[in-house]
């Protein structure tokens, strides 16, 4: 529908299409108006009001979940914003020339009663001036009243002139290649918010790219960002950018800065056609506590420094008695207007308890639904993507965390401009007894879904402590039993859970109070102490670790560890990384923490901490370390599990870098096999695994950068394993020596099944090296178990062997030995090392004499050098099959001895201890490398005929 408004350069009636608050009208057009369109108007706008009489931006409007402050024309008989009537008033008296002008050209005798001047609308206006007599402007805008372009609205000086912290901006008709920008500057404890009404011949959108001109709103800008804009620069990381030919926006699109300090700016640039762009608009500086949601809505955290749009939150600062008193809000950038496009912004909640689990409430999301795959927030537990949210879809969740992240993603900006992103709140609330209800989803059409356990938090985790027999504040945590044990025995489940003072009487002064944690054999107990408080003087209130003790409360056991008030521990101190864990550790006997606090010096005070339970089928932890474990043959049984899933609640405050190692050690003259049964690892592009004959090999360019899993024997790494595993398992590995297995996680958070790993192991009494370590008698022979017969190749796993003989011989004998095997293969598969020998040295072993690989000859024939009297012999092997070889050796007289000789090599070969990288290496040593018998021997001639003639020719002193 057209209507006549009055122009406010020209004075002249014109025609343009009615929207509310769109553009300005005069009721002085109206005897020019059809009669039907009156009518229609004066229901319009009845129906529709455009402001308030008071002329005021404190009122907002509210259309669903759009809100903006109102600013509007202040009654409908005006002609504009701040003009009530184009004359009728007197001239300002900087004017005073013109009217006498105006005075005599009218034939008038005097110009004290003309009224030639507008009549401003309120005292926030004032009139333009010469230039524009016949209109009023914002006070401190009059000279802008026909020229409208590159101006700075600050908010401080506005009001100072005007009182009004709002006000409207009018272009000029741009035309090809101009521009105009206008600079919007907050004051403390006010934000900007930007209403567009009104855009002509602006460019257009192509696709998702505005070409032909465009309107950009740049937040935290400055000038090189307005240089930028108007230079055509690529579009900085805080702007919007509209567009369109004849674009009348209602609801108006809405804009809004994110903090009281930054200014920001709206560009209007035209392109090589524009003939006519203009641009009507409307601000607000609006209070950032406003209460209907115009004010700033991310309350409680802190922006991440250096990034465009990242947030912290602390748990500390959101509880009830924090500092913002659970009023913790996150949402998207520039809420509740537009949402930047092209930006993915990360909301990060950091808890520091799980006694006060997170309640995370979507209050609104208003996304495209047709957009999902570029519009949408994604929450992260602990890094794992639990729920994904677009369209107008909402939810509910509560988590024990430890580390939340709500990431906001956003595509290009395309209409219908009425799309404002996502508003949530933060709540924390104190365990008082029962878990609370976990997760809950919907939409504002559907009711909320039934909740579940969430990933990672054991079943248990929070069951209630059991009170013991005639105590007050004394509890018993107990480990669990099933018969699930391997072959049927009663073994200990791998339990774990969390206890705190917060959920028990400790308030019961003087008398202390205890966890006791009991254990069986062949059990251990494993606590980190995630944070405690204690306060007080002189340890007035104090914490002890018994160990051994079923109740403490009769123990007269001194005390392990005494920890005494004013102590305290808090489990993180930064937004992302945990304190080094305080571990507490007990293999075979029960632990307790016994404690007293006294409440008079603090109803602060806590302890609390997460406790794990093991059993020997598990290996025996080693004490100071989150999962180092060990496994003696001796000691644990013969075949048992070993799965780093990483899911016990010790593990809850462990964030960043992490590596655990397991070593398995066989008994003498036995061996140990490893299998790698399930790996829940993925794929992340930087790493895969390889595996042949030598082994298995992660192809990466830095294996520190990538999650990963070794095994190691012999200082030797032969089997590594990252990425996606699967097609390779299971994968074992049998060796007759030590084997740790390393597990290297970059980037660990709690409860994260991608980087689960089960192994299992077996102590078998198969020895590859035979029963003989010394070789003393004149003849005889050794072989491996499967000497002699066919066994081909699984690719099932790996065979090592590491085998040590020493052979000795008397001064007058010469020891040579002969070996067979049908092995095939280069030095790293298969060799057969011949080292001096010495059992005063530190390592016994000294440099390479020989080095003999296998070949097309299945049999090889070596002696010891003469003038030795012992040797090292070592096998080593590494094939997909068991080594197969027979060693066999004799002795036999030398003819001529040297007389008078000893043969001993710790006489005859005069070197110090071998360095240890000479025992790793596999390739021959040349012949100088160590000094040849020979030489040595004539060393001791000339030593000993030096010594006679000293004695018999220099005279005794």
């Amino acid at each position: 529908m057209n209507y006549k408004f009055l122009h406010p350069t020209t004075g002249r009636c014109e025609q343009s299409t009615f929207r509310r608050a769109t553009f300005d009208y005069s009721f002085e057009c109206f005897a020019k108006m059809p009669t039907f369109f009156i009518v229609f108007f004066i229901v319009t706008v009845s129906l529709f009001p455009v402001g308030n009489t008071s002329g005021s931006a404190g009122d907002f409007v509210d259309s669903g979940h759009l809100v903006w402050t109102t600013i509007g024309i202040t009654a409908r008989s005006e002609v504009d914003m701040w003009t009530k009537t184009s004359s009728g008033c007197a001239c300002s008296s900087q004017d005073h020339h013109l009217q006498s002008q105006m005075g005599v050209a009218g034939g008038s005798k005097g110009n004290k009663g003309m009224k030639t001047c507008a009549c401003c609308a309120h005292a926030g206006a004032c009139q333009c001036g010469i230039k524009v007599p016949y209109r009023c402007a914002q006070c401190g805008l009059e000279q802008q009243c026909d020229q409208m372009c590159n101006v700075t609205l600050d908010a401080s000086q506005l009001y100072s002139s005007s009182r009004l912290r709002y006000g409207q901006i009018k272009s000029l008709e741009l035309h090809e290649h101009q521009h105009c920008w206008y600079r919007l500057v907050p004051e403390p404890g006010y934000r900007i918010e930007l209403q567009i009404y009104r855009l002509v011949d602006t460019g257009h959108l192509n696709q998702s790219k505005c070409t032909g001109g465009q309107l950009e709103w740049l937040t935290n800008s400055g000038v090189s960002s307005i240089e930028s804009a108007v230079s055509g620069s690529p579009p900085q990381q805080h702007s919007w950018t509209l567009c369109g030919a004849n674009e009348r926006y209602s609801p108006p699109a809405l804009l809004f800065s994110d903090d009281d300090i930054s200014p920001a700016t709206l560009v209007l640039k035209s392109g090589e056609f524009t003939r006519r762009g203009k641009l009507l608009a409307h601000f607000s500086f609006t209070p950032i506590g406003h209460s209907a949601q115009l004010g700033l809505q991310t309350i409680g955290g802190t922006p991440v420094h250096g990034s465009v749009c990242d947030w912290h939150y602390q748990q500390s600062d959101c509880v009830t008695e924090g500092r913002y008193n659970n009023t913790c809000r996150m949402a998207s950038p520039g809420y509740p207007g537009l949402y930047p496009p092209n930006r993915t912004c990360r909301f990060h909640v950091a808890l520091q308890s799980p006694f006060q689990p997170l309640t995370l409430h979507f209050i609104s999301v208003q996304l495209p639904a047709q957009r999902c795959k570029t519009d949408f927030v994604r929450i992260l537990i602990n890094g794992r993507v639990h729920t994904t949210l677009c369209g107008q879809e909402t939810a509910q969740l509560t988590t024990y965390g430890p580390d939340i992240t709500v990431e906001f993603n956003s595509g290009a900006l395309l209409p219908p401009y009425v799309f404002n992103g996502f508003l949530a709140q933060l709540t924390f609330r104190e365990m008082d007894g029962q878990p609370p209800q976990l997760h809950s989803r919907g939409t504002h059409l559907k009711n909320q879904l039934n909740p579940h356990q969430p990933e990672g938090i054991p079943n248990g985790a929070f069951r209630a402590m059991e009170r013991q027999a005639h105590a007050v504040c004394d509890y018993v945590i107990r480990p669990n039993a099933t018969n699930s044990g391997v072959g049927g025995e009663t073994m200990m489940n791998r339990w774990s859970g969390f206890f705190s003072t917060s959920t028990t009487a400790w308030k019961v002064w003087p008398a202390p109070c205890s966890f006791t944690f009991p254990v069986q054999p062949g059990q251990s107990v494993q606590i980190n102490l995630l944070a405690f408080n204690i306060t007080g003087t002189d340890c007035i209130s104090f914490m002890e670790i018994h160990e051994g003790a079923l109740d403490v409360r009769w123990s007269l056991s001194s005390p392990r560890q005494k920890i005494c008030s004013p102590a305290w521990k808090k489990s993180r101190n930064s937004y992302t990384r945990f304190n080094q864990p305080y571990l507490i550790h007990s293999n075979n006997a029960s632990l307790s923490i016994r404690f007293r606090m006294d409440p008079v010096t603090g109803d602060d005070q806590v302890i609390e901490g997460a406790f794990a339970y093991f059993n020997e089928l598990e290996g025996f932890r080693l004490p100071g370390t989150l999962c180092d474990a060990h496994f003696d043959a001796t000691v644990n049984p013969s075949n048992g599990r070993l799965s780093n899933s990483f899911d016990s609640t010790i593990f809850w405050s462990v964030v960043g870098p992490f590596n655990c190692t397991s070593t398995f050690d066989p008994e003498e003259r036995k061996s140990v096999t490893l299998t790698v049964t399930a790996s829940q690892m993925k794929n992340d592009g930087r790493c895969f695994t390889e595996c042949d004959r030598q082994g298995c090999h992660c192809r990466t360019n830095d294996t520190n950068i990538i999650n990963h899993i070794t095994l190691v024997m012999s200082n030797r790494s032969t089997v590594c394993l990252c990425g996606d595993i699967q097609a390779f398992l299971p994968v074992s590995l049998s060796s007759n020596t030590r084997i740790s297995v390393h597990h290297h996680v970059v980037e660990f958070s709690f409860g994260q099944p991608d980087l689960a790993i089960d192994l299992s192991y077996r102590f078998s009494t198969r020895y590859e090296c035979g029963s003989e370590s010394y070789l003393e008698s004149p003849t005889g022979s050794i072989s491996s178990p499967l000497f002699g017969q066919k066994e081909k190749s699984t690719n099932d796993g790996y065979h090592h062997t590491d085998c040590l003989w020493i052979a000795t011989v008397k001064p007058t004998e010469l020891w040579t030995a002969t070996i067979y095997t049908p092995d095939q293969g280069d030095c790293q598969e298969w060799n057969l090392t011949l080292l001096y020998y010495d059992e005063k040295w530190p390592n016994q072993l000294g440099s390479i004499i020989d080095v003999l690989c296998p070949d097309s000859n299945e049999k090889h024939v070596f002696a010891m050098p003469s003038g030795l009297n012992a040797m090292a012999i070592r096998l080593q092997a590494w094939n997909t099959v068991p080594v197969h070889y027979r060693l066999v050796w004799q002795t036999s007289s030398l003819s001529s001895p040297a007389p008078g000789v000893q043969r001993s090599l710790s006489s005859l070969i005069t070197t110090t201890s071998p360095d240890q990288q000479q025992l790793d290496t596999v390739a021959k040593t040349s012949s100088s490398s160590s000094l040849p018998p020979t030489s040595s021997i004539s060393c001791t001639f000339l030593f000993i005929g030096f010594a006679m003639l000293r004695t018999r020719f220099i005279p005794r002193l």
